[in-house]
């Protein structure tokens, strides 16, 4: 697997058929404006393959399969690295949602591979980058 499986349209990863990461950045700056409008709701929820390098296409496909699932229609998932899972959930389900994709990776991977998840929560002045930058400097 490599870089060539992004889509050169900047909307969907061709290899999982998620979104790709051009999208998602777009759509999270939508979303952090639409909050400094009106505080809409919204998390973002990074989710990654805990120590891994290479290889593990069919894990990439089962997330992928898993994610497309559980999300609602009004939600985004997208694959942003090779074992990086980006989603912006509007509203205040996330930690259910986090819960069950948990619960259907252990069941679809048999706890080969371990999910890391971090969470970034919107505030009033924060920008996009900062945002992002808060989320790596947490957890």
């Amino acid at each position: 697997m490599n870089n060539s499986n992004f889509s050169h349209d900047g909307i969907h990863d061709t290899f999982t058929n998620l979104a790709a990461p051009n999208y998602f950045y777009e759509e999270l700056n939508r979303l952090v404006a639409r909050y400094e409008r009106s505080q809409a709701d919204f998390r973002i929820i990074n989710i990654t393959f805990a120590d891994i390098k290479n290889g593990h296409e069919s894990e990439v496909l089962e997330m992928a399969a898993l994610l497309r699932n559980l999300l609602r229609g009004e939600d985004l998932a997208a694959r942003l690295g090779m074992y990086e899972f980006g989603l912006l959930i509007t509203g205040s389900h996330y930690e259910s949602l986090i819960q069950r994709i948990a619960e259907g990776w252990k069941v679809s991977v048999d706890n080969k591979i371990v999910l890391n998840f971090k969470i970034g929560e919107p505030q009033k002045g924060l920008s996009t980058l900062r945002l992002l930058n808060k989320m790596d400097e947490s957890q």
